[in-house]
């Protein structure tokens, strides 16, 4: 058993090795990785050239849509990035010859923004191997393993998921209003958990829904509220077949950067790496940023597209509302592990279901190759997979599939990365009803970009891409109504 295992451990630590090669040190703090800093477009202005109409900060989908829709709108734009890459908590890398998505991943046809961008710029689309998986496999209330054809399996989660989703109707009539609620039963002060066992279903129907809430917020169903996981299927038409066409059925082919790259590439913005903002200050008619490397850039409005964790990081003067800083402080729930692991040999597609307490709580087929397969896992904490650890990842993967010979995984901790700070956004109890208007309220010249406070898609690239084009458009306006005065 020494030397098979030995092989895979080596094979998995040099994917390891050029994987971290390729990307840079994303991970470790800005100032001592991120050293490359040379515009991408065209030389920022100098002293005395005048200021910029907007600074945009951060290139996620939503830094990029609005500096893509504000420099196309006539506005002179500076586009500052921290680290040394486009994406933001988006991130496509090769792994076993395919363009995998590390961060940000699938979409649907019912996320308007991002449909209409794709069908804009005419980017393939194709489909997770999953999505006609020939085997199901999930565990009971004693970590039982149970496998099945499809039909059984959703035999007992479409159950399950309708008594989960039966308020979503009514306590959210209009999804892209999203203070336009019906919540006389407090939906939004208790946890995804409390509703979870107050639903009159078997032990394991139980048991895989706290794991399916826990995966929805990417971190315990404790922690997330009930009415925010509610949402999902209201965008999902209150349908639960066509909420997981959005949610895991279709990707870009090439990775999310075929989208990414096409929008930037439509932006007249400056474009600079390597410059984290950890300062700005503000007057009645201006906004200056400092950067970690001790620029400056002043402009008469700030679209700051950063992740709603990062907030609290930056030295606003005057400072940003308490309301702001403190949610930021106590950060969003999305904060667990994916993962993507080639197994050696031919396998039947799987879509895997566990609990939340597991170190993957999810597990499925994404790329059916000839002589391999490539699954993806997603796991609630960090604290119960070590996604370094090849014998952790493999143990994981064997639980769903016993047997499997894993020969790389790769993986990439949001938690750690200082910009992203978590992976994607779902609120915390009271946050939606108390906190979301004032999370979306501009400071002054300062307006927030990010999927985080999106009224729609939250979490998805659908609703950065909506943040952005809003922040955009607010500022276009006000200028031009500014110069029509004058």
């Amino acid at each position: 058993m020494a030397g098979p295992n030995k092989k895979i451990n080596n094979a998995v630590m040099a994917s390891r090795r050029s994987f971290i090669k390729n990307i840079g040190a994303a991970s470790a703090v800005a100032g001592a990785g991120l050293t490359v800093g040379s515009s991408f477009a065209s030389e920022p202005l100098k002293a005395g050239e005048g200021d910029y109409d907007v600074i945009v900060v951060g290139s996620g989908f939503a830094g990029i849509t609005a500096a893509r829709d504000a420099s196309q709108a006539g506005l002179r734009v500076l586009h500052l990035e921290g680290s040394n890459r486009l994406g933001g908590r988006t991130f496509t890398s090769k792994f076993a010859h395919h363009d995998v998505d590390l961060g940000g991943t699938w979409f649907g046809w019912g996320q308007p923004n991002v449909w209409a961008e794709k069908l804009k710029y005419d980017v393939p689309i194709v489909e997770s191997a999953a999505y006609s998986a020939s085997k199901c496999i999930w565990f009971d209330e004693k970590d039982k393993r149970h496998s099945g054809d499809p039909g059984e399996y959703w035999g007992i989660m479409t159950e399950a998921n309708n008594k989960f989703y039966a308020p979503a109707r009514e306590a959210i009539p209009r999804p892209y209003d999203p203070l336009f609620v019906n919540d006389a039963q407090g939906l939004d002060k208790i946890t995804a958990e409390d509703a979870i066992n107050q639903l009159e279903i078997t032990p394991v129907q139980r048991h895989l829904l706290h794991g399916f809430a826990a995966i929805n917020g990417h971190n315990y169903s404790s922690t997330t509220s009930y009415l925010d996981q509610l949402r999902w299927i209201a965008f999902g038409g209150y349908d639960q077949f066509f909420m997981w066409d959005n949610l895991g059925r279709f990707r870009f082919e090439g990775g999310t950067k075929s989208l990414l790259e096409k929008i930037h590439g439509d932006s007249k913005a400056d474009f600079m790496f390597g410059q984290p903002v950890v300062k700005v200050k503000q007057s009645a008619d201006k906004v200056s940023v400092t950067t970690m490397r001790k620029q400056t850039f002043t402009a008469k409005k700030l679209i700051l597209a950063i992740p709603l964790n990062g907030w609290d990081r930056i030295d606003f003067s005057p400072s940003i509302s308490q309301a702001k800083k403190q949610v930021s402080r106590d950060r969003h729930t999305g904060s667990g592990v994916k993962v993507y692991a080639r197994i050696k040999g031919k396998h039947p597609r799987i879509f895997g279901h566990g609990g939340q307490n597991m170190p993957l709580t999810f597990l499925w087929t994404e790329y059916d190759d000839e002589d391999s397969q490539i699954v993806v896992g997603f796991g609630v904490s960090p604290d119960n997979l070590d996604t370094a650890n090849e014998t952790a990842v493999t143990a994981a993967v064997q639980s769903f599939i016993p047997g499997a010979e894993v020969i790389e995984s790769v993986s990439y901790n949001w938690n750690v990365d200082p910009f992203a700070l978590g992976t994607w956004c779902m609120y915390r109890p009271g946050v939606l009803t108390q906190h979301l208007r004032e999370l979306q309220r501009p400071e002054g010249n300062i307006y927030m970009a990010t999927s985080d406070i999106a009224n729609g898609w939250r979490g998805f690239i659908d609703g950065a891409i909506e943040s952005g084009a809003s922040a955009a458009h607010q500022i276009i306006n006000q200028l031009k109504q500014k110069n029509e005065k004058v």
